[in-house]
């Protein structure tokens, strides 16, 4: 497989609101430029490209835009082109809530940016083999306590109750790893990952810089020490980084960790190829939709929503780019809990899978139905969009386009 990768910059102007909390958090200073990854494939016979931008999710139709206009820059299917954003809130507005609408001047130099980086990656182009890997990475935990009553606390605003937070965690630290032909050595690596960027949002001065957050500080510590690194957050909706919100040194100590169990990673994957080597690698892909029922008490907030203004019910798409039967990437339209991004992984007909958040659209939070029950932050009027259970019709639709995109498995064949 040929590959092509760049980083081109996103970084907004000093002033910008920041993203995330408050409306009124202006950046004063720029910590670390905000990227756009652009990783480029080419199996001989069709080409696409995995995209991932330091922003904290990016509304439908931009999504959108951006998929048709690099399909046409590459001369492949939209559906081979494949976003998700890390969801740092040290970045500019890119997504419209009732609080605060996209900045749309942005936006458009965004279009710009990421036509140059694209361009700028097919100079690039390199014959590569392709691995894939997956280990356990102990970074990040659960932010939702629920008691034995089933009522949530949101720990980060009871951080002493944090010892306490047992519920699910997915510490799986995915990989696709790239390296030049029969060679052991990686040339680049994408990573996945589940863990909200608020490392760095201490209170105070970390609140008003510009950052890519730990994604960030992942790649460099990747470039530094091994090869290239593309980030793709997972299913995040309640991970958060260990020491979140805690400023600088948190950043470096989570990206360490998780940049420590990559490289680990590679060395494994590289020295058992029968195990990790796709062999002949194909790209199959394809985006599949679903109807989803909003809340109705979201109907007034949501007027200020152009996307959704008005609407009872929206249709969602989960995108799905796959590697044989071997790896399989689910773009998810919104901030999805990672108990929904489980029970994807855990129904799937290829060997990996891994969530990519923010993907396809942003639809807020994205949690199972119980956690409307339990109540906390993830589920209360101004987060979640969709009606309870409709996350449900979001697994069953990857699920039923992983079948259909893998084929049917061995057990599934007639006797």
């Amino acid at each position: 497989m040929k590959i092509a990768h760049y980083d081109q910059i996103i970084t907004p102007e000093v002033g910008e609101p920041a993203a995330g909390y408050g409306v009124n958090d202006v950046t004063v200073r720029i910590h670390d430029d905000l990227k756009l990854s652009i990783l480029l494939l080419d199996d001989g016979e069709a080409r696409g490209a995995v995209l991932g931008y330091d922003l904290l999710g990016l509304d439908e139709p931009f999504v959108r835009k951006i998929r048709k206009d690099v399909a046409a820059q590459l001369g492949c299917p939209e559906a081979n082109v494949i976003l998700s954003c890390t969801h740092t809130h040290s970045g500019p507005h890119t997504r419209s809530l009732k609080r605060r609408q996209a900045n749309l001047d942005y936006i458009e130099k965004l279009y710009g940016w990421t036509a140059e980086g694209v361009e700028r990656a097919q100079k690039n182009w390199k014959e590569t083999d392709l691995y894939f890997y997956s280990c356990k990475c102990g970074q990040n935990y659960n932010r939702r306590y629920v008691d034995g009553s089933n009522h949530c606390k949101f720990l980060p605003h009871y951080r002493s109750l944090e010892p306490l937070g047992t519920e699910f965690v997915d510490q799986e630290l995915g990989m696709l790893i790239f390296t030049p032909l029969n060679s052991g050595h990686p040339l680049g690596v994408l990573l996945n990952f589940a863990a909200h960027p608020l490392a760095s949002h201490s209170p105070g001065l970390g609140a008003h810089q510009i950052s890519a957050d730990y994604p960030g500080e992942v790649r460099k510590i990747m470039e530094d020490n091994s090869c290239w690194c593309v980030f793709v957050d997972g299913a995040a909706g309640d991970q958060f980084p260990k020491d979140s919100e805690c400023g600088w040194e948190s950043v470096h100590k989570c990206a360490s960790g998780i940049a420590v169990e990559a490289i680990r990673g590679i060395c494994d994957a590289c020295r058992n190829k029968d195990l990790y080597r796709i062999e002949n690698p194909k790209i199959h892909a394809s985006i599949e939709k679903v109807t989803v029922k909003l809340r109705r008490d979201q109907q007034e907030k949501r007027q200020e929503m152009p996307v959704y203004a008005g609407k009872r019910e929206t249709e969602a798409e989960i995108q799905l780019l796959a590697f044989n039967d071997a790896v399989c990437l689910v773009g998810v339209p919104g901030e999805m809990l990672a108990e929904i991004g489980q029970e994807i992984k855990w129904h799937s007909p290829y060997r990996r899978t891994f969530i990519l958040y923010n993907s396809t659209a942003y639809l807020s939070y994205l949690p199972h139905a119980n956690a409307y029950v339990a109540g906390g932050y993830e589920v209360a009027v101004n987060s979640a969009f969709i009606q309870p259970f409709e996350s449900l019709k979001l697994v069953n639709c990857a699920v039923e386009g992983m079948r259909k995109l893998h084929g049917p498995m061995p057990e599934e064949q007639e006797s």
